[in-house]
């Protein structure tokens, strides 16, 4: 005869796997849905909210001359930081007697929709501090899409030490206004203004073998049925990070991504903070062009889930959450192109 011991224990077996076969599909969803994680290190955060990283200046070189001292050269050093300060959580309750208890197509399918939706949000974050990388005042003169256009200055140079430049080792920014609205959807102009950028990254000698331009579906349409003759095949392989699947496009050898999580709607209120919110002028971006060191990705709680039942209101809650944060690294190796409402 069974015990109750006996009963407890094969309800819990079937609880513990009814966690796994959910966590699995979250960790599953998330690793294939986003395509950040791919581009963009992401460092642990422990013991603390905040992750900071120096910045080195350049060195200045200077001759010998005989009979003279060398002069002493100043190289300046700054930092650059993220702060973590908002979790995001994705929670379902169910009621006690449900298919999430039985049925691991629910339990599946309700993971992935977690994953995905907390990829979403992982992968926008990151698109939106990569924009403001490049661009982080559409209004400041000079650089207004619609009155100032072609090549113009993004987001300044980072100072240090009560304004020094740190020697010219980082520089401002790449943006590009396209002249009209009807050229956000011409392959020429979106090319031409990628173009532009990267040329002005090679002219700073800055190597641009670790870019990745990300295109919205529009966009990468038009590039790709009005410049494929521009445009070389590539292999990648899952090596080069989950954001990698078989055959790319690229375009000046950079490869393009395709994704509708650059943002293309205002938003006022974002989860983590007025920093990732996107007014209507940036909400008119083309495309990124972005490097890995772009932005800084912290990350103090990763990726977890949970299934546990609340006896008080006798409902499942399923839950998985995350807390990260980014900000502004390097403008000189980001750029933007952004199109003029009219």
């Amino acid at each position: 005869m069974a015990t109750q011991d006996s009963g407890s224990t094969a309800l819990m077996s079937s609880f513990n796997d009814m966690i796994e076969d959910y966590r699995g599909a979250v960790d599953s969803q998330f690793a294939k849905k986003s395509i950040m994680k791919g581009v963009y290190p992401v460092k642990s955060i422990i013991g603390t909210d905040t992750l900071t990283e120096r910045r080195v200046g350049r060195t200045t070189l200077q001759t010998l001359t005989d009979g003279i001292r060398p002069a002493p050269t100043r190289t300046h050093f700054g930092t650059v930081s993220v702060q973590v300060s908002v979790i995001l959580l994705a929670r379902n309750e169910r009621p006690m007697l449900n298919e999430i208890q039985t049925d691991f197509d629910a339990r599946a399918e309700l993971g992935k929709d977690h994953g995905k939706e907390l990829a979403k949000k992982f992968d926008e974050s990151l698109l939106i501090m990569g924009r403001r990388a490049a661009a982080i005042d559409l209004t400041q003169v000079g650089s207004v899409p619609g009155t100032n256009n072609g090549l113009v200055p993004g987001t300044p140079a980072p100072t240090a030490n009560g304004g020094n430049s740190y020697n010219g080792a980082f520089g401002a920014g790449k943006q590009y206004n396209l002249t009209a609205l009807a050229d956000a959807l011409d392959g020429a102009d979106i090319y031409a203004g990628f173009e532009a950028m990267v040329t002005a990254m090679e002219e700073e000698d800055i190597d641009t073998d670790e870019h990745v331009i990300f295109l919205r579906p529009k966009q990468y349409s038009a590039v790709l049925n009005d410049m494929a003759a521009q445009l070389l095949d590539k292999d990648l392989s899952t090596d080069n990070g989950d954001f990698a699947d078989g055959v790319v496009k690229t375009l000046l050898g950079i490869p393009l991504m395709k994704t509708a999580r650059i943002p293309a709607a205002v938003e006022a209120a974002h989860e983590l903070g007025t920093d990732f919110n996107t007014t209507a002028a940036e909400a008119r971006c083309a495309g990124l062009l972005l490097h890995p060191k772009s932005i800084l990705v912290g990350e103090s709680i990763p990726m977890q889930s949970k299934i546990w039942f609340n006896d008080e209101e006798k409902s499942w809650f399923i839950d998985s959450w995350m807390a990260f944060g980014a900000a502004i690294n390097r403008s000189d190796v980001s750029g933007a192109v952004f199109y003029p409402a009219a």
